[in-house]
């Protein structure tokens, strides 16, 4: 059938083509903002999840004489500036102040919503706060982008916010279950750093044991060789002041080796809880304390050896599991190895580092650390 000599089917072709480039943008713009919204909604479920956990631990372990709740809110839009960098002379040092001035006023946050928590929970307390102010952070980057592209009709913005959204709330759920284990005093898979040096000095009373900077420190002999071994203090969440506590032993001890010991995320593909060892200073965080002790490397020609334990983001975040605890117990005898590889005499440095967060100071038993329980698989159906 012909219309004026054109041919209908072409006709209707033509209709067909001019209608899918009017609206098939804007029906992928509305299924892609439906699946985000979605996202950004979890997300903000997180966040007020999170919030009556840090309630609910507060009112607990610290009994405030009024409700928290208001505090906490005004809280949780607490930021910190970087210094600027357009001189960079000096720039860690600036750094090194402003977080300084942070976790002071991190404590106060916590004596404020928490008054009459012991210094352990307190610990517990102000890293929840910290893994709650993340959430929310994400959530409302994640609900900006989302509004402006509505605003703006930007596909562009939608399109790389669905890209980056499957595995951010991947990271987002570990932190979730990162926040209930801070708030229930449960190690995490970052702590395996303490864990580990908490291994090592099973054979050392707690009457043997010094703090200084928010660490543990022990002295042993192993193998004619003197090993101080330092870590966070525990059970309370706690990461310690690595770079001033670390330089100042290696003043005051003249250690001519360190050992540092922590987490490290894996490769896709990697086993988790596979070990490796390697040359310099694992130490996470912004730097500041990785700059300042290699600073102090340089200064004394120091030898650094570091001992990695692999496992996801999630599992760094997320409560401790088995396959995390096993490992741990595989790290000691790989740190007792290096240790021996040292000269007769010689003075070293083990170091434990990650979140002390359900850690006990001294481990006597690691199977005693309160891990996550794996679930029994559910048989399917038919």
């Amino acid at each position: 059938m012909e219309i004026f000599g054109i041919n209908l089917i072409y006709i209707v072709g033509i209709i067909i083509f001019f209608v899918l480039i009017l609206f098939l943008p804007r029906f992928f713009r509305m299924r892609i903002i439906s699946s985000v919204t979605n996202f950004t909604q979890e997300l903000e479920g997180m966040v007020s999840d999170s919030k009556k956990i840090l309630v609910k631990l507060s009112i607990k372990e610290g009994k405030p004489n009024s409700d928290p709740s208001h505090a906490i809110d005004n809280y949780l839009e607490f930021f910190v500036l970087p210094p600027t960098d357009l001189d960079p002379q000096g720039v860690v040092h600036k750094f090194q102040k402003i977080l300084e001035m942070g976790e002071n006023h991190f404590q106060r946050m916590a004596l404020t919503i928490a008054p009459n928590a012991d210094s352990e929970w307190r610990a517990n307390i102000i890293m929840t706060l910290k893994s709650t102010l993340a959430i929310n952070s994400v959530a409302k980057m994640v609900r900006h982008n989302l509004e402006l592209a509505r605003k703006t009709g930007n596909l562009q913005i939608l399109l790389m916010l669905q890209m980056s959204l499957p595995i951010l709330m991947r990271i987002m759920k570990a932190q979730f279950e990162g926040t209930k284990s801070f708030a229930k005093g449960k190690p995490i898979g970052d702590g395996l750093g303490p864990l580990v040096a908490g291994m090592i000095l099973k054979d050392i009373t707690e009457e043997e044991l010094e703090e200084k900077d928010e660490l543990i420190l022990a002295r042993k002999e192993i193998e004619g060789i003197e090993v101080t071994i330092a870590r966070a203090k525990g059970p309370g969440a706690r990461i310690g002041k690595l770079g001033i506590g670390v330089t100042s032993l290696i003043e005051e001890e003249d250690i001519k080796r360190i050992i540092t010991v922590d987490a490290a995320v894996k490769l896709e593909g990697e086993e988790s809880g596979s070990i490796a060892e390697g040359i310099g200073v694992v130490v996470g965080g912004p730097g500041v304390d990785r700059w300042i002790i290699e600073e102090e490397l340089l200064k004394r020609d120091l030898q650094t050896d570091a001992i990695i334990v692999k496992m996801s983001p999630e599992e760094a975040i997320g409560q401790m599991n088995q396959k995390i605890l096993d490992a741990s117990k595989k790290a000691v005898s790989v740190v007792n190895e290096s240790i021996s590889r040292s000269k007769s005499g010689s003075r070293i440095l083990v170091v434990g580092v990650g979140n002390s967060c359900g850690i006990p100071n001294i481990i006597l038993d690691p199977e005693k650390i309160n891990i996550k329980k794996n679930e029994p698989k559910k048989e399917k159906e038919g």
